[in-house]
C-alpha cells in the first residue's frame, strides 16, 4: 500500500471549502476530468453518506462510496472499482479553520491490484494521484476566490 497525504490551506470558510470539495460534480471543471456521475444520492445530502459517484479522468476511472459525512469536518470514502483495477484502503478529506480560512487534508491509502508488477505500477501511480488532489484543490481556490 501507498499513500498521498496533501495538506493545504485554503483561504476561504471552512463551511464553503467543504461543500465545493465533497461535491464531486465541482471536478467536472479540472481539465483533466472527462465525467462526473452521480450514481446513487447519499442519504441525508446528495453527496453524503451512502452517495456513489463515478470520476472518469484519461488515467482513472473511479467508483467512490461515501462512507462518512460530517459537515464542515469530514468526509470519509472508499474506491469501490476502478480501472485500473486499486485495493483502497482508506480515503477521507478533513477540514478545520484556521486564521487564515480552512486547512484540508486530503488522504488515501491504495495499491494497484496487479498479480504482476503491483509495487512498480502503484508506485508510479502515487504522483498521479497527488497531481489530482492538488489541481482539485487549485480549481476550488481559484473559484471560491472568484479567479475562475
Amino acid at each position: 500500500m501507498r499513500t498521498v497525504d496533501i495538506e493545504r490551506t485554503i483561504p476561504a470558510h471552512v463551511s464553503d471549502v467543504f461543500e465545493w470539495l465533497t461535491d464531486a460534480t465541482n471536478y467536472r471543471r479540472i481539465s483533466v476530468v472527462r465525467r462526473v456521475t452521480l450514481v446513487r444520492p447519499g442519504d441525508d445530502h446528495c453527496h453524503g453518506s451512502g452517495a456513489v459517484r463515478v470520476v472518469v479522468t484519461p488515467l482513472l476511472r473511479l467508483t467512490e462510496e461515501i462512507v462518512e459525512y460530517r459537515p464542515p469536518t469530514l468526509m470519509r470514502y472508499r474506491i469501490t472499482r476502478s480501472t485500473p483495477p486499486l485495493r483502497h484502503d482508506e480515503g477521507f478529506m478533513a477540514f478545520r479553520s484556521v486564521p487564515e480560512g480552512t486547512r484540508v487534508r486530503w488522504f488515501s491509502r491504495f495499491e494497484v491490484a496487479s498479480p504482476i508488477l503491483a509495487g512498480v505500477c502503484t508506485l508510479a501511480m502515487v504522483p498521479v494521484v497527488a497531481e489530482g488532489f492538488q489541481m482539485t484543490m487549485d480549481r476550488a481556490e481559484r473559484e471560491l476566490l472568484g479567479l475562475r
